[in-house]
């Protein structure tokens, strides 16, 4: 398993990342054309090692596709566009923490849909952690409705597209992690599916005529993207597949956490990359409380839910 935690970590880092790199590809590009070229790159970047790994297995993968995985592929490609429109109206670090009602409504499935069993414990981290969220949400919604009282209508409205976001990819999560488990379907062969039908779903978002105006440092800032989509993805699936859901969520639950500390080192720098909304005390207790909550979840092992006693 713990192969399987540290992948959720390095999928929660490059999360952290991205919502940085989301932002500042909105000051030269649309949000719809963003997470086309974000899920186009990662179907061209999979495929490519497909090919080259075993080039037969492409039609097979997509011959037996389940009717499950093109629900999931759906999900992602709502969780793509409801967050980029969050976070076009808000802001990275805010993007970040409302978009964890996903990871949290994760790790509710993990314990009521795949049973997975938490001890005494471990449940009083999920509690200290969600305390962290709350009192992490409560600032930012101070924030939010200074920003609203200074004209900035659109933030609450973003904030409601980043909840809807969250919500469709803890179902995408789920689908894919019963794929996984249940059905015996490897990652990236899913991933491969997913990937297809959310880049064709996205295709009608997307503004083409902007991609003839970019430049070549623009275009490899949404390779970038693509690049990170595909590893950060890639790692979530195998995750998925090797710890359990509880465990998984609560770690990339960890990622806002380190956006901001980021967005902090940038604007100590001087750098006006991205501009990073205020935090007051609260916002740092809740992220000193989110640390301690997801440190005490995952320190002890998961137990097994006994077999029923036969009648």
């Amino acid at each position: 398993m713990g192969k399987g935690l540290a992948l959720a970590a390095f999928t929660g880092v490059c999360w952290a990342v991205l919502a940085i790199g989301l932002k500042y590809a909105l000051h030269f590009s649309s949000s719809g054309t963003i997470v086309w070229m974000r899920m186009a790159w990662a179907i061209v970047l999979l495929t490519a090692f497909f090919f080259i790994k075993d080039p037969k297995s492409i039609g097979r993968i997509f011959k037996k596709t389940p009717l499950m995985a093109i629900g999931a592929g759906t999900f992602l490609a709502a969780n793509y566009f409801t967050y980029m429109k969050g976070l076009e109206m808000t802001s990275a670090s805010n993007a970040q923490i409302m978009i964890q009602l996903g990871p949290i409504s994760f790790l509710l499935i993990g314990v009521w849909i795949f049973e997975e069993v938490l001890q005494l414990t471990q449940w009083l981290g999920v509690v200290i952690a969600l305390a962290g969220f709350g009192l992490f949400n409560w600032d930012q919604l101070l924030v939010s409705i200074g920003q609203v009282q200074n004209g900035g209508s659109t933030y609450l409205m973003g904030n409601a597209w980043l909840l809807v976001g969250g919500f469709v990819w803890a179902v995408f999560a789920a689908f894919q992690k019963r794929l996984i488990q249940k059905h015996g379907w490897k990652p990236q062969e899913l991933n491969l599916i997913i990937y297809a039908l959310s880049t064709v779903l996205l295709a009608p978002m997307a503004n083409f005529s902007e991609l003839l105006e970019f430049n070549a440092y623009q275009m490899f800032i949404l390779f970038l993207l693509g690049l990170n989509t595909l590893l950060a993805y890639g790692a979530f699936a195998e995750a998925n597949k090797l710890a359990p859901a509880s465990y998984v969520s609560l770690i990339i639950s960890c990622n806002p956490l380190l956006t901001i500390a980021i967005l902090k080192i940038l604007e100590n720098m001087g750098s006006n990359i991205v501009s990073p909304e205020p935090i007051l005390w609260r916002g740092y207790l809740g992220a000193a409380l989110v640390v301690a909550g997801v440190s005490i979840s995952v320190s002890f092992k998961k137990k097994t839910r006994p077999p029923p006693t036969p009648a």
